[in-house]
């Protein structure tokens, strides 16, 4: 098995050699199984990342969630305890602004919420396993804040960036479902 240090480089050159219009087409297929999930359906409130470049795009799936009416959070991240405040958006363009590491992130004035009040949560990472283990980029804020988590929990990720298995510690957060654009697992 390799160790998470060469996954990480592995899955960074897979991302780096990416091409654009394969990451859009792999990116609808996603948001398609999302939309398509009688959970997503059901839901009243969502927690997603604001995507970066080279990740699974969430800006339809925050627009459109915002439009169906679900309440929608998205991280505030707290450098100096290493953590994430949830933060209720409910307009792209005019409630986020560019924040720590130069991720969009909400402005202060934004509503917080607690994790308890939220049904799925949509959770990026560099790699996952096909049990649902999940490889972040290695600073813990995800399993930090995933820890006591009621919601479901659903990882975004490309076909490549699943593997038969992943190194975990005890201390690494499973998911409950990934979603890549070619099917759904699901380990609940």
């Amino acid at each position: 098995m390799s160790s998470k240090a060469e996954i990480r480089a592995i899955i960074k050159e897979k991302m780096k050699n990416l091409e654009y219009s394969s990451k859009v087409s792999m990116d609808e297929k996603i948001r398609e199984k999302i939309y398509n999930l009688h959970e997503y359906y059901d839901s009243k409130s969502i927690f997603s990342y604001v995507s970066q470049e080279r990740e699974v795009d969430t800006i339809d799936l925050i627009n459109r969630s915002i439009t169906c009416g679900k309440i929608v959070c998205v991280p505030l991240i707290v450098k100096k305890n290493a953590a994430f405040d949830l933060r209720i958006i409910k307009d792209f363009k005019t409630d986020l602004e560019i924040g720590n590491f130069n991720i969009l992130e909400p402005k202060k004035h934004t509503k917080k919420i607690n994790h308890s009040n939220i049904d799925i949560f949509f959770i990026p990472g560099v790699a996952f396993g096909t049990k649902c283990e999940r490889l972040g980029r290695g600073g813990g804020y995800f399993d930090r804040f995933l820890l006591g988590v009621n919601g479901l929990k659903i990882g975004l990720a490309y076909e490549f960036q699943i593997f038969d298995s992943l190194p975990t510690e005890k201390h690494d957060i499973a998911m409950d479902m990934i979603i890549t654009e070619k099917r759904v697992i699901t380990c609940v």
